[in-house]
């Protein structure tokens, strides 16, 4: 029997969608939430003399919520939201504070209060996905958008001498930046499409701080000074926490 060119492409066709079809029913999506430790990275997690913002961030805890679609059985996308809390490390100020305290030729002693570091991020990038048995190792580098809020820092400084104290203040500040990021995370199943996740992540941005203002007051005496400078700021993550897969 002779077969058409016609009835020969159009059953190419009809093969071809049911393999895309096929293929598509194995593509799967995943959904997790994760939580742990973060570590600073950067100028912001490094003392160095002569900048009060070096050393500023301490260690924190992180959030994040990820959403990957894979459109293939390797390879796919990933998108990423996380929120991070860092603890402030007041001596950085405190060593500047000290600075001043030598001007007036006095020595002080110092209470101090802090807030912490925030950084979020929203990322987005491919992920690549390495099957062994039933567990899953998943890779990914992503880009998008940074924001970040630095503390605030109140010292109050009392003479040895006496009179009046001296007051040292870092206000708060906010910025964003484009920002990159990459990790791994990797997939035990559970039961069913639920997964345990450990994970690990980098995110960085190279951040401008804009006219931060440490003000230092002492009756007539102002020692206040303005900080305008671009800054890499970052985070490292690990953590676990558990996902869907659908």
């Amino acid at each position: 029997m002779k077969i058409s060119f016609n009835y020969f492409t159009s059953l190419i066709a009809l093969i071809l969608l049911f393999s895309f079809e096929s293929n598509a029913q194995n593509t799967r999506s995943f959904f997790s939430v994760t939580g742990g430790y973060s570590l600073p990275v950067g100028e912001l997690a490094r003392e160095k003399l002569d900048d009060p913002f070096a050393g500023l961030t301490g260690s924190g805890y992180f959030g994040q919520a990820n959403y990957d679609f894979r459109v293939a059985r390797w390879i796919g996308l990933r998108a990423s939201g996380s929120m991070n809390i860092n603890k402030t490390n007041s001596q950085p100020i405190l060593d500047k504070a000290n600075s001043y305290a030598q001007i007036l030729n006095e020595s002080f002693t110092w209470q101090s209060k802090v807030s912490n570091w925030k950084l979020n991020a929203l990322m987005v990038g491919p992920a690549l996905y390495i099957n062994m048995n039933r567990v899953q190792l998943e890779l990914h580098a992503q880009a998008g958008k940074v924001w970040a809020n630095s503390p605030t820092v109140d010292l109050v400084g009392t003479s040895e001498a006496g009179g009046a104290p001296i007051n040292v203040s870092l206000k708060k500040a906010s910025t964003s930046a484009f920002g990159l990021a990459g990790g791994a995370s990797l997939r035990l199943p559970l039961s069913g499409a639920l997964f345990f996740q450990l994970s690990g992540d980098v995110i960085g941005a190279e951040a401008e701080i804009k006219d931060v203002t440490i003000r230092a007051v002492r009756g007539s005496f102002d020692f206040s000074e303005q900080v305008s400078e671009k800054r890499f700021i970052g985070v490292v993550n690990v953590g676990a926490g558990f996902g869907f897969a659908f």
